[in-house]
């Protein structure tokens, strides 16, 4: 919900396809997680969208340091820069893929106990 709050659909080409993954993310992945048999498909969308995800706003944030599209320089003040950049919400979609592999490790673990 806050990715399609920061990039609405009707921003562009680019808004609407950051919002159709960040949907199919959130309802699809969801979906295939319920089942053992779909379970490998739920880990191998969530881990595609979310490295997809990381690279590109990693790429942003380096293509906005490099044309100085940002206020703060790295070697000014590095950590002010850092929360400029897109890193936390990198943090936010490394997170959402150890969600995923924890999901995926609980779904196919097997509840016997020796």
């Amino acid at each position: 919900m806050l990715h399609y709050k920061l990039h609405p659909p009707s921003g562009g080409r680019t808004y609407l396809l950051a919002s159709i993954f960040a949907f199919t993310d959130l309802i699809l992945v969801s979906i295939l997680f319920f089942s053992k048999s779909t379970a490998v498909w739920g880990l191998l969308l969530n881990s595609f969208l979310a490295f997809l995800g990381i690279i590109l706003m990693a790429d942003y944030s380096l293509d906005a340091t490099i044309h100085n599209w940002m206020k703060i320089r790295p070697w000014q003040d590095f950590f002010a820069w850092l929360l400029e950049t897109t890193f936390p919400d990198i943090s936010i979609a490394a997170a959402d893929f150890f969600v995923g592999l924890a999901l995926y490790s609980a779904t196919m673990a097997d509840h016997k106990r020796v």
